[in-house]
Parts: C-alpha cells; structure tokens; sequence
C-alpha cells in the first residue's frame, strides 16, 4: 500500500493524528511474567492486538492501492496519521469521522479481549514514514495519552475547534453523526464513544449485547483486581460509569412505543433494549457520569 504522506523531499501535510496505547501495558506485562505465566500472556496479547491492527489496516485501504491514512504500530502503541488535502472546503470532516470509526472499533475489540485503552486526537503538521514519526500533532495527541488518566480516546483542543465547525453544519448539532460518535465528560473533555459501535445494526439486527457483556467483565475483573491501589481502580470506576451511561441512556432514547400503529421492528427492538439492564455494574461512586455531547457549535460564514 501507498503512504499518503511519501515524497520528494519529504515535507508536513495537515492531519488529523491518533495516537493511543493499552492501559497499564507495562504493569500487566511485569506481572505476567513474575507469575511465570509470561507464555500465557504474550498469546494473548499477540491474538488481541493483531486482530484489531489487522482491522484498522483494512479500514485505511483506499483506492487503487493507495491508502487514506498511515499507520505506526510498535507493541501496543499505534498512531495513525491522517491528511486532509482540501481543508478548506470540508474542514476534514469525513476524515475526522472516518477516525472516529476506526477507532470505535478499534477500541471495542480490544475491550472484549481484557484491555481498556487510552489516547488522544489532534490535528496539526504531520509526517510519517517506516522510520519517522514527525510533526505538532504527533506532540499534541501523545500529551493526552500520558496524562495518566481515563481509558478514553480524547480530542485535543486544535479538534475541538474543528468539531465545533463541524457541529456547526448541522441545523440540529444533536442529530449530527457526532453527537452519536462522542461523548462529554464531566471535566469538558471530548472523547469516543466507542460503546456505539453495538448499536450499530439497531433496529433491523438489533443490539449486540455480547459487546456489553465483555466490556463489563473486563471492567469488573479490573475493579477487583486494582482494589488495594486507587489510582488504577478509579480509572475502571470510569470506564463502569461510562459504560453504565451509555446503557441507560440508550433505553431512555428509545423508550418502549405504546401507540398500536408503531413500526413492528423497532417496537420489539426497544423491548429487546430493555436488556441493557442486565449489564449494568454495580459499583457505588460520587463521581459524576459522562454525557451527551454540549459543545457550542461555530455556524459558517455566510459569504
């Protein structure tokens, strides 16, 4: 495949970038190996990560034979990096929800698997190529990732302004593709809301309930485990309030029709929804939940 980014002399393209990387990658490797089940891990690792690398090369495939964006990959770090050619005229929309599609999934496969991951997405200079990773938004995307805090994949504040762009094409921001693709967390920051991916079928195919079953014992296996360290248990009460949001929210979007003339199928998908219930994790925290997109939009210029 082509990288997008390759020529002669080498120089930076506008992108959109993301990086991310397994939560606790470093103390989950060292306690492996101390418990001499080092084998055991590395297969694991090894399975869940191929599969979801695999699946966002796929997704950067474009046309004949070139590739949309480029990617990076060392263990359990990737950044993608991804040009937007004519700015100007679409702000890198359709670029920037590509992303967010990619790493929805992305983060859904490795979450069935045991592992939670963080990052961040920014937009800036950018180059990239077998040996080098090199520009502003590289810089910016990687300080959300060692920020230490939640499992989420979060915008950088050079998006956030295109977002609000974005939103801004919309005569109902809250119907946008994004107010579906992110979420807003209680401190302000943006971030993926990569739990949409089982909604996607709904309602012909319904809800794929085993992604809320995995995400939630790969939750609860981290709560119990990090009991006797904070630090690393309030990064799973996060992701228990974020998952526990998305399944509330969703039954109370689509409430069960009491009209007789309600469209059959989505009647007994909302039925279907109230098993959402089932996967709701108990756990008793003050701290508040994330929720629905509030972002102010930018309307265009009228010209």
């Amino acid at each position: 495949m082509n990288n997008p980014y390759l020529s002669n002399p080498p120089k930076l393209i506008s992108s959109f970038v993301c990086h991310v990387d397994i939560l606790g990658y470093s103390q989950l490797s060292k306690e492996a190996i101390s418990s001499g089940n080092g084998n055991d891990f590395l297969n694991k690792i090894r399975i869940a990560l191929t599969k979801a690398y695999d699946r966002v090369r796929e997704s950067s495939k474009g046309w004949k034979n070139s590739n949309r964006f480029s990617i990076k990959v060392f263990t359990d770090n990737i950044v993608v990096g991804y040009p937007v050619r004519n700015f100007q005229s679409s702000l890198g929309e359709g670029e920037l929800g590509h992303i967010f599609s990619v790493f929805s999934e992305f983060q859904v496969a490795l979450a069935m698997e045991g592992f939670l991951v963080r990052g961040g997405i920014a937009f800036g200079s950018h180059y990239m190529d077998d040996d080098i990773v090199f520009g502003d938004g590289l810089l910016e995307a990687l300080k959300l990732d060692i920020s230490g805090g939640a499992p989420k994949v979060s915008l950088a504040p050079s998006v956030v302004k295109i977002l609000q762009r974005h939103l801004g094409f919309y005569s109902e921001p809250e119907h946008s593709p994004q107010s579906h693709d992110l979420l807003e967390d209680s401190d302000g920051s943006i971030f993926i809301n990569y739990l949409e991916n089982a909604f996607i079928a709904f309602p012909d195919a319904g809800i794929f309930f085993e992604v809320f079953e995995k995400h939630r014992n790969t939750i609860i296996d981290g709560l119990k485990k990090y009991s006797g360290l904070p630090d690393v248990r309030a990064k799973y009460e996060w992701a228990a309030r974020y998952h526990n949001f998305v399944c509330e929210d969703f039954q109370n979007k689509n409430p069960v029709p009491t009209s007789p003339d309600a469209d059959e199928i989505y009647a007994a998908a909302a039925i279907e929804a109230r098993r959402l219930s089932d996967y709701i994790i108990d756990i008793e925290s003050l701290a508040p939940a994330p929720g629905r997109l509030k972002l102010s939009t930018i309307r265009p210029v009228q010209s």
